[in-house]
């Protein structure tokens, strides 16, 4: 499994999957859509309406996957959430200083960590992801400057002992030149694969890397584009757990940050 959105409750995991993103150049400078669904597997509910990607500065967002959160169903609190202490740290820190910013950001999430952790039996802390290698999450920050639109991953791990091993990763920074997908990209390009016929989609090869051309694409194309990977992701990978309703952020080369399609304008 590429991704998720995980949650655990108590002393039983309670995992919150989904989590479709698409990142695509424009002429106007970076479009972010994310999908907006938390689904449990264990109580077998969901919520469609959890907004994943959060504002940093009037250039930079951020998004979270995989497992974002512990929930504890005894206080009916997220007492581990990654976007909030992502979300505090960013408002007190710049993340134009590099280094000091993404120094300091392992160590706020370490520390948090431990911390919910020592609060609680070995019993009830979560298990380790093993199929994923012991992914916890994924924070994918994207900004744009100079008319150029860039990502940086930083990916925690995570795994269950009497001593937690915990490391998170120096973030691994790429140009984005043409569409990107994350979370469960990688399971809707598989199936894109395997289906070739609806892979020759106009709307879809339009965006493909050898037809693909920022200044003719718009903010508009690309939510477009977004708006039919999601409808499709949720209905032929149901067991992606990602819904058709998502966001849409645009961090425009010259007015900065705005919302283009969101519940949350």
């Amino acid at each position: 499994m590429a991704s998720g959105l995980q949650v655990v409750s108590g002393q039983n995991s309670q995992p919150l999957r989904g989590t479709l993103v698409v990142a695509v150049p424009v002429k106007e400078g970076l479009v972010v859509c994310s999908d907006k669904r938390l689904f449990n597997t264990q109580a077998g509910s969901f919520t469609d309406t959890f907004v994943k990607i959060r504002k940093v500065n009037n250039s930079a967002l951020f998004v979270a996957t995989h497992t974002v959160g512990f929930f504890d169903a005894r206080t009916g609190k997220m007492e581990f959430d990654a976007f909030e202490i992502t979300t505090k740290y960013v408002a007190n820190h710049d993340l134009e200083t590099g280094k000091p910013f993404w120094d300091g950001l392992k160590k706020e999430i370490t520390a948090q960590l431990r911390g919910y952790l020592a609060k609680r039996k070995f019993a009830e802390w979560p298990e380790s992801d093993a199929a994923n290698n012991d992914l916890l999450f994924n924070l994918i920050f994207y900004s744009v400057k100079e008319n150029r639109a860039r990502s940086q991953s930083l990916k925690v791990f995570y795994k269950k002992a009497r001593t937690p091993v915990i490391f998170v990763a120096d973030p691994i920074g790429e140009e984005i030149k043409t569409p990107k997908l994350g979370g469960k990209g990688k399971d809707l390009l598989n199936y894109l694969a395997l289906n070739p016929s609806v892979a020759k989609d106009p709307l879809i090869t339009r965006f493909d890397q050898t037809n693909f051309s920022v200044q003719t694409t718009s903010a508009r194309d690309a939510a477009g584009f977004a708006e039919k990977l999601f409808a499709l992701t949720s209905t032929a990978l149901p067991q992606a757990r990602v819904s058709s309703t998502f966001d849409c952020a645009l961090l425009d080369y010259q007015s900065g940050f705005r919302w283009l399609q969101s519940g949350s304008q």
